[in-house]
């Protein structure tokens, strides 16, 4: 009797094995592509910026210092919040697009890669709304986003907040933000003074 219940439960074992091993690729797929997403699009980012800069300057200097079409040079923090929130956006669509791709595996039994190959091109676009939304709400656009990202390079808030958004892209939450912390502050005193 004690035979086939060992070797009925290696198997199930193997299972398990085999589902999280499945499981750990998925999620590392998916944090490749979301990396591969933002290295492309940085890459475009710093390339335009660097041609407006090439045509900035054949144009004259006068006429560089006011921007182009009048748009105007959007503040380090007015940056620094929307990196901020980009980087929260991003990681919530990555594990939201985890969950989906596990789902869809165990619904269908298709192979993690291949729901991964299916739900990419989804992600890229889901991904792009979320960035392109964000930059609205704030009334920017991706120019002023990439000459401010320019202006900034040096500076390390700059630099760790993109370091952050790069993180979050590849399945890291970010840190939170000092409003989230100021939110949950009250709540946790607030539960403790009810025990104490």
């Amino acid at each position: 009797v004690a035979g086939p219940l060992v070797v009925g439960s290696s198997r199930g074992m193997r299972g398990l094995l085999r589902e999280a091993a499945q499981a750990t690729l998925a999620v590392a797929a998916v944090a490749t592509v979301g990396t591969l997403y933002v290295l492309v699009h940085e890459r475009r980012r710093r390339a335009k910026a660097l041609r407006r800069a090439d045509s900035a300057s054949n144009d004259g200097a006068g006429s560089a210092q006011g921007g182009v079409g009048g748009s105007q040079m959007m503040s380090r923090e007015q940056l620094l919040t929307i990196l901020e929130q980009s980087s929260t956006a991003a990681y919530q669509l990555i594990e939201q697009t985890r969950k989906m791709v596990y789902s869809k595996h165990q619904a269908t039994g298709q192979s993690l890669e291949t729901v991964v190959e299916e739900l990419q091109k989804d992600f890229e676009h889901a991904m792009e709304t979320v960035v392109f939304q964000i930059r609205k709400n704030h009334g920017v656009t991706e120019e002023q986003m990439t000459r401010a990202m320019v202006a900034n390079q040096s500076d390390p808030q700059v630099t760790a907040a993109l370091t952050t958004l790069r993180e979050a892209m590849s399945g890291k939450a970010p840190p939170p933000t000092p409003a989230q912390e100021v939110k949950r502050g009250p709540a946790r005193r607030g539960k403790a003074k009810r025990k104490g």
